[in-house]
This record gives structure tokens, sequence and C-alpha cells, in this order.
């Protein structure tokens, strides 16, 4: 039983960090609408008319807030309003976008949480296409056209802008995150093919108004994921657009961007169960990415944790298992002395760890704090 334990675990360890993506490029996609490049479509200048309503949630972003706004002035598109909530900063944030005459500014005195914000806003918005996007990302100049024209197919619902990490420090966390978020955009764009990207990036994307889900305030909540989740269950189409571009810097601390995992992996395990609906075998395609990408990989510390018990059960039975936990005690070791792929390895498992560890337990509020970035 212990071998087929191990086994089974190393073999879905596999499937999650190496098949999945070559999986995703051998199987034909039955959808060319919506991964055809945007320039083609000959209606972009009637979809540029669509009004948009630009949705952002800030918390004490008064280093960032006024080139945001900015930024965002700057889009190339006619027909947008600027919605920003200012949740319970304690810096000018609010101040500094009072100056903006273009911008609605809606303000609350206590620290709510983003998920809180992002209700109160869609509720006076008045686009028939919500866009969201984080106070800290800067955007390309055409990246809302290149969205909007996304929806001209009837069945997108959701589609999801590609962010690329500037990294001014050199440093090695930096360096590691960018080659993170660049494998998760190839994912992104795989899955796009199928009309099923398993999450959106709350740097940048967009939907339907129509489709927007009430988010959840009791507990910590990715709305970028929970939002998607909610659309790819109403039987929308969630995609990715390549050429929809935003920008962000990379992290200031390996503590910061840790307790940000952790905060993530909370969240996913926080409402795990409404997720688990996406295995739904009338959508077998649709399933087996939820499963690959997202379920396996929140799973991934426990299945770690298995291979390495088994392999210290099995270590006397064959030179086989003796090596291989030699291997797994050199993988650790260099991860301990810094090699940084080893470390943002075992680093983001942890916190997966951590975080499903903590949503058992009660949570006072769903106020959030900052990442600092570089």
């Amino acid at each position: 039983m212990t071998v087929i334990i191990f086994w089974i675990c190393i073999g879905l360890l596999i499937q999650v960090y190496v098949l999945y993506p070559y999986t995703l490029r051998l199987k034909k996609s039955k959808r060319a609408a919506t991964s055809v490049e945007t320039d083609n479509y000959p209606s972009l200048q009637q979809l540029r008319t669509r009004p948009v309503s630009i949705i952002i949630s800030a918390h004490n972003e008064e280093a960032t807030i006024a080139e945001k706004i900015k930024n965002t002035l700057a889009l190339n598109y006619p027909n947008m309003e600027i919605l920003i909530g200012d949740d319970g900063s304690t810096d000018k944030t609010s101040e500094i976008v009072s100056k903006f005459s273009e911008v609605r500014l809606i303000r609350k005195e206590k620290n709510e949480g983003k998920a809180a914000m992002l209700n109160d806003l869609r509720k006076i918005a008045n686009g028939e296409i919500f866009l969201f996007s984080d106070a800290n990302t800067m955007l390309e100049n055409t990246a809302l056209e290149h969205i909007a024209a996304m929806f001209a197919d009837e069945k997108v619902g959701c589609v999801c802008g590609q962010l690329l990490l500037k990294d001014e420090s050199g440093a090695n966390l930096g360096k590691t995150e960018s080659v993170y978020w660049k494998s998760e955009s190839e994912l992104k764009k795989l899955e796009s093919n199928f009309g099923a990207v398993m999450g959106s990036n709350g740097a940048l994307y967009a939907i339907r108004s129509k489709l927007y889900s009430e988010l959840p305030t009791h507990k910590t909540v990715m709305d970028d994921f929970y939002i998607t989740a909610k659309i790819l269950l109403k039987n929308y189409h969630c995609v990715f657009c390549e050429k929809a571009l935003a920008f962000e810097n990379t992290s200031a601390s390996k503590y910061g961007e840790f307790k940000r995992k952790v905060r993530i992996g909370r969240a996913n395990f926080n409402f795990l169960f409404s997720y688990l609906q996406l295995l739904s075998p009338l959508h077998p395609v649709r399933a087996y990415m939820f499963l690959s990408h997202k379920l396996l990989r929140w799973l991934s510390p426990f299945l770690l944790l298995a291979v390495l018990v088994c392999n210290i059960l099995l270590a006397q039975e064959h030179i086989f298992y003796k090596a291989f936990l030699a291997a797994e005690l050199l993988f650790a070791i260099a991860a301990l002395f810094g090699l940084r792929v080893c470390n943002y390895f075992l680093s983001m498992n942890f916190a997966l760890f951590l975080g499903f560890c903590k949503s058992f337990l009660r949570e006072k509020s769903g106020a959030w704090e900052r990442v600092e970035r570089n």
C-alpha cells in the first residue's frame, strides 16, 4: 500500500508541474473565435463604443494612485468611467484621488476589505463591461480596446489580460517571480483555446456586468478567481488576451510575498467546496483543467508530505528509494541555502499549507494589508 500511495502522489505531482501544459498542446481546441488576434475583428470601432466601468479598490496607495489615475485616463478608449474605492486608507489616498474630476471616489472610514469595496463599487457602475485593476498596476494604453474586442463573442463572459512583472532590484526573488508569472501566462494562453482560463489576475481582467457575482465578505476571498469560477459555472467562456498588457513591480521582500501567498492559499481553501462544482463530468475538459491547474496544485503540499513519509518508510526496501530520499534532502538543502527555484517551490507550497491551516480559523474581518512592491 505504501508503494502505491508513493507512486500515485508522484504521478499527480508530475501531472501538475510537468504534463498538464503538454496535454493542452496535444488536444485540439474546437474554439477558434476567441483565440484569433483582436485586430481581426471587423467591428472594433463599434466595440469601442461599449460603456466600460473601470473599478479600482485602494488601501493606502498614496505612492502610486496618482500615477494609476493618469495611466487609466490615457487608455485609448472613448467610453469609460473610472471608479475608485478608498477602503479606509490612513494616508493621503482620498486626498489625491479627489483632485481628479474625471474619477468617481467612494470612501469608507473603516477598512472592510477589497471584496466589500468591489461589491459597493459595482452597484454604482454603469458600464456594460466591468474592468478590474489594482492600484499599483499600470496598463498599456491599448489594453482596454483589446479586451473589449474579445467580447465580440457573446459566449465570452470574462477576459483576462497579461501581467508582466518588472524587476528593478535585480534580486533573485524578483527574477523567480517573473519566471513564475510567465509560465502562468503561458498556461492561461493554452487554456484560453478551450474557453476555460482557470482564474483571472486581479491586475487586469474584465467581465460582462450582468455576470458579476456578489463577493462573500465574511471570509478572505480571491475576487479574481471567485468571479471567474462563477462565470465558468454559468457556462460562459473565460479567455486570455495576450495583447492586453499590465505591468507591476515585483515584491519588495520575501516575507511580504510569502504572506501574500499564505493569504491566497487561505482564500482558495475558504471556498474550496463551492469551486468543486467545476469538476462536473458534464464539462470534462473544464473539469480536467480545474483538477490539474488548481485543485491538485492546492493539494501539492499534502502530496509532497505523503511522498516524503512513504519514501522514509520504503528507504530500507530498495536502493532506488534511498537515492530518491537523498535527492529530496538535497533539494531541501538547496532551498535552505537560497537556490531560487528550489526555495520558491518549497516556500510556495509551505505557504499553501499554512493557508489551509488558517482556513479553519475564524476571521475577525475582511480587512486587507498592502504587500510592498519594489
